[in-house]
Formats: C-alpha cells, structure tokens, sequence
C-alpha cells in the first residue's frame, strides 16, 4: 500500500514526463516539510506552480488555482503547456 505523497510523487512524475514530451521545462521540487510541487516558467518568466490534491476519490492537477479536469495526463501537459507560453 501506498502512502498518500507517494501517490502524489508518482502523479507529479508522470505530468513530468508527459510534459517533456511536449517539450516544456519543469522543476520538481521536494521541500524537507511539505510535499512534492512541480514548477513550470512561464513566458513572463515567473515560475508556475502544479500541484496534485485528493479530490473526490482520486488525485486531481490543480494549474493556476483550477482542477484540470481532462481524463488523460497527456491532455493536461497540454494544456499547461499552452497557457504557460500565452
């Protein structure tokens, strides 16, 4: 069984990926208090943060203070992606 950072670590890992896919840069941080938060620059060059909650039953990206709610993490890369170039 897994614990509930564990779950995020894997979650934050896989938008990751995906969005290297994409290409976009990405930071992933793990502070020594808190949990794990990826970080994405922006086209005005401030740093974005991205981060996963347990909403509802399962983990959710939360982007600019939104739920994303897109079914594929795929989806999600692109869409921050796309906002964070605008």
């Amino acid at each position: 069984m897994t614990t509930p950072s564990e779950d995020r670590f894997r979650l934050l890992v896989r938008l990751v990926w995906e969005l290297r896919a994409v290409p976009v840069s990405t930071m992933l941080i793990f502070p020594h208090y808190a949990e794990p938060v990826v970080f994405v620059p922006c086209r005005d060059g401030r740093n974005e943060p991205v981060l996963a909650v347990f909403r509802d039953g399962c983990w959710r990206l939360v982007w600019r203070g939104r739920l994303l709610n897109e079914p594929h993490l795929a989806r999600a890369a692109h869409r921050i992606a796309t906002e964070a170039a605008a």
